[in-house]
């Protein structure tokens, strides 16, 4: 028995380190798969619910912009522009956005009387969906190929889309009837476009992919995701933005979120989706790599551990062998050994043990599991909490580290003293300990208290005690044994959150933002009164009801689940929607909020708190502003254009009709004094002859300078850059000693702009000009133009006594700058006057047509963009 015991040790010995290391090791594995690899799926997650949010956005606003613009040109017909003009801005508009392949309009009939770049003029579209549903309302097709655009477009050599998307809507003419359908064709390279940007570099995508599909799950654009017809039913019914895993056929798990896009602010429908999805491998690709080393490296570890505890089970089990070996000897192979004269046998061997402190290093590890009372003591000295030792009539025997620190008494003056020469209660009438101690001589169990004492200092301090009767050898008391809980800091800590919880709640109280908190049921906890103010509802009718109340109808189906949503993320704050919401008041009134949430955990529950700002007032003004702007730039566009049309007409009748009759009468006076050159005149009369020949020159004269202010020398012939050189030129001798230079880019002489910009560029410069000379008082007025066909810039500087603020902001009385202000605001460019740095004034006018911006013309649309684009800040400094 002895041999089998003694192979049996030297067996399992040197495998229990190598066990104990495979059970780390896979311990270790499974760890990693359960907090990294969840953590990387969980992550994964939270990237392919934003790469299909973000794309569901940006196709959203795209479609609602364009709509709005289709909206704002539908409005143009009713003003009774004229098919060339309305073509004009139609091309504008598609030059505008990369997004827009065709934009046209049809008759009644169907028949196409205006497009862009003039394609499918005069081609009848009756039976095609565009206009069978454009004429219903507003409308949205999904992509198809470009059938009828295809020859009109390979015939201009203009590139052909793949594929389009249509949004069509009714137009109303000048009384209101349905005149026909106003339709845009959008390009779906443009989507798809959007579509790579939003997935980013391929080497940091790891399989991430988006579709642009329909709903009955019919790919438009992007790698189509490998689901089943039932998994996309399945995906159909769930939340929108809710992860979803869907194993594939070929076995491989699949992450794939789904939002459907609405355009915002807008009543375009689409049954658009977005379906976004990543190969769950490629997500756990890191772990799987991981693990593997962790393989690698605990599988060598393992091995190692094992060599070594081989080596060392064979060192220790050495002297239990030996001993094996003497017992075995010592007993009778051929007696009945029974179990007590084995006992015998061992015994006897065990005392032959060395001493401590000599033999083997087996056999002192055995000695020293020996403990004595000394070595306890120790240990109870430097316990953290305060722990004390007091006789049978409480006078103190051990006084530790703890309660030194803690009561401020150390061991040497708190040993030999009573307890209440240490203690003194808070309250003097308070008898709980000594209501304990008398129940303490009468039972062993131990009992415990809440103090509230006065320390050697004057100090307060709480504690729980709790209290051990310690009992001899013969079962009788030798004293009590106190062990403290310092409750002093938990005490304080809650006093300070109890003011700070007082102090918050009077913030609360008193915001004049609505606050209000919900729990994750949607349940309302939390509605101060600033929100009862807005919501026009009290808190005891909403505590413990349902948010819904508070939501208009069509947003109520969704708010849970985005709620949910946030709840799961790691987000703590954000804006809610795109920083306002729409909140639904007691009477039925829809309110515009600003509004932002966030999330925490209160005892271990998740409330989620938002902070509401009623902006209806403003959000109304800001709208009632837009129309006044809107309204503005159509009445000061309509004053260009009547100047233009009366100075053209004055000047068509000065040149017609006075003109004429001057140069009539030029010639008659010329013919009668031919014949009267023989005749002898009194001096009288001749002088009257002569004053009239030079009254008639002045008249002729003063006509040819009205007729050059009225219309300007080769503008509508050679352009803006011709027309500024001669006016440069013709004012150079008026001017001196003041130079007038005109400097431009080169390239720029025979560039043309539209008509409108070339009109009002000529005045503003003409004007500046001519303010420079009366009043600057400088000794040069330096003009340049810049710019392309989408852009120009002039600048008009002088080296004078520079502008003073109240013209230069174009206040009354200062008619010039007013001026000059409104008819660059009739074509949407910016104009700025301000002193340069060196001297003198600097006046530039800056116009683009550049996507993003305002194109200029007569259009309502063009105005609106363009007076958002002259409320940005302007630059600082001379930009000559």
């Amino acid at each position: 028995m002895a041999q089998h015991r003694k192979r049996s040790v030297q067996l399992w010995l040197p495998l229990l380190p190598a066990a104990v290391a495979v059970l780390l090791l896979a311990l270790v594995i499974w760890l990693v798969e359960r907090i990294v690899g969840d953590e990387l799926e969980r992550r994964a997650g939270q990237r392919v619910e934003q790469a299909a949010a973000v794309y569901a956005d940006q196709v959203a606003r795209t479609l609602a912009r364009r709509t709005s613009e289709l909206e704002l040109v539908a409005a143009m017909p009713a003003l009774g522009l004229d098919t060339s003009a309305w073509r004009q801005h139609l091309n504008r508009l598609k030059r505008s956005s990369p997004a827009y392949v065709w934009i046209g309009a049809t008759d009644a009939s169907g028949t196409v009387i205006v497009g862009s770049d003039g394609l499918l003029e005069g081609n009848n579209i009756a039976k095609r969906p565009v206009y069978l549903e454009g004429m219903r309302g507003l409308w949205f097709g999904s992509l198809h190929p470009p059938l009828a655009l295809v020859a009109p477009m390979q015939a201009r050599q203009m590139p052909v889309p793949r594929e389009l998307a249509d949004i069509a809507q009714p137009y109303a003419d000048a009384l209101g009837a349905r005149a026909g359908v106003l339709a845009a064709h959008l390009d779906a390279a443009f989507f798809d476009a959007l579509r790579e940007r939003v997935l980013g570099p391929a080497e940091t995508q790891r399989g991430l992919q988006i579709e642009l599909s329909s709903a009955k799950g019919e790919r438009l654009l992007g790698e189509r995701a490998p689901v089943t017809p039932v998994q996309w039913a399945q995906l159909l019914a769930m939340p929108e933005g809710e992860p979803l895993v869907f194993e594939g056929d070929d076995g491989e798990r699949r992450l794939l979120v789904r939002i459907a896009i609405k355009p915002t602010d807008s009543l375009l429908q689409t049954d658009w989706q977005v379906v976004a999805w990543q190969p769950l491998a490629l997500v756990l690709a890191p772990v799987r790599e991981l693990e593997r080393s962790i393989l690698l490296a605990g599988g060598t570890t393992a091995l190692l551990l094992g060599l070594v505890g081989f080596w060392v089970s064979r060192r220790l089990s050495r002297p239990y062998s030996e001993m094996l070996d003497a017992v075995a000897a010592k007993l009778d192979p051929a007696a009945d050994n029974t179990p007590g004269a084995v006992l015998r046998v061992i015994t006897e061997q065990m005392r032959r043990l060395p001493a401590r402190g000599s033999g083997s290093r087996s056999d002192q590890a055995l000695a020293h599991v020996l403990h004595d009372a000394s070595r306890l003591q120790t240990v109870l000295a430097h316990l953290p909490a305060p722990i004390y030792l007091v006789d049978m009539n409480y006078r103190v025997l051990f006084w530790n580290l703890a309660a030194e620190r803690v009561f401020g008494w150390s061991a040497a003056e708190a040993e030999g003293r009573h307890v209440d020469e240490i203690f003194r209660d808070k309250d003097p009438a308070d008898r709980v300990r000594q209501d304990l101690r008398r129940e303490m001589e009468h039972t062993n169990e131990p009992r415990g208290f809440h103090g509230h004492m006065l320390l050697r200092d004057g100090t307060e301090m709480w504690g729980e005690w709790w209290l051990t009767k310690v009992l001899g050898a013969d079962g009788e008391p030798l004293g009590v044994l106190a062990q403290v809980h310092d409750l002093t800091g938990e005490r304080q800590s809650a006093q300070r959150l109890r003011e700070q919880g007082d102090v918050l709640a009077a913030v609360i109280n008193a915001a004049s933002d609505a606050v209000i908190s919900v729990d994750m049921r949607g349940q309302i906890t939390l509605f101060n009164p600033a929100a009862a103010r807005i919501f026009g509802r009290s808190e005891a009718d909403m505590l413990g009801q349902p948010l819904d109340a508070l939501l208009p109808s069509e947003l109520r189906r969704d708010h849970m689940a985005l709620m949910r949503h946030f709840a799961e993320s790691s987000t703590t704050t954000r804006p809610m929607g795109f920083g306002r919401v729409r909140g639904l008041r007691a009477d039925g009134v829809e309110l515009e909020l600003e509004a932002s949430i966030s999330q925490v955990n209160v005892h271990g529950a998740k409330l989620l708190t938002a902070i509401l700002r009623d902006v209806s007032e403003r959000v109304r003004a800001e709208q009632a502003l837009s129309r006044y702007q809107v309204e503005l730039s159509e009445l000061t566009q309509r004053l260009l254009h009547q100047e233009q049309v009366t100075t053209r007409e004055l000047a068509q009748t000065l040149h017609d009709q006075l003109g004429q009759t001057l140069s009539a009468l030029r010639l008659s006076f010329d013919s009668l004094s031919t014949q009267m050159r023989d005749v002898t005149l009194s001096p009288r009369a001749q002088s009257r002859a002569n004053t009239v020949n030079q009254q008639i020159d002045q008249a002729i004269l003063e006509v040819r300078q009205a007729l050059i202010k009225l219309r300007p020398p080769l503008l509508e012939k050679a352009g803006l850059v011709a027309a500024l050189d001669n006016e440069i030129r013709q004012r150079m001798p008026e001017a001196e000693p003041v130079k007038l230079t005109l400097a431009h880019e080169p390239g720029l002489n025979d560039q043309r702009w539209p008509e409108d910009v070339e009109y009002v560029g000529f005045m503003v410069v003409r004007e500046a000009v001519a303010n420079a000379l009366e009043h600057a008082h400088g000794t040069q007025v330096r003009v340049r133009v810049a710019g392309n066909a989408e852009r120009l810039r002039l600048d008009i500087g002088d080296d004078g006594i520079g502008l003073p603020p109240e013209v230069a902001d174009g206040r009354p009385g200062h008619l010039g700058m007013v001026g000059m202000r409104e008819r660059a605001l009739a074509i949407g460019a910016r104009i700025q006057a301000r002193a340069r740095r060196e001297g003198g004034t600097l006046i530039t006018l800056i116009w683009t047509a550049r996507p993003g911006s305002a194109e200029l013309g007569d259009s309502a649309f063009g105005s609106l963009d363009s007076m958002r684009d002259n409320l940005q800040p302007e630059p600082k400094g001379d930009t000559t």
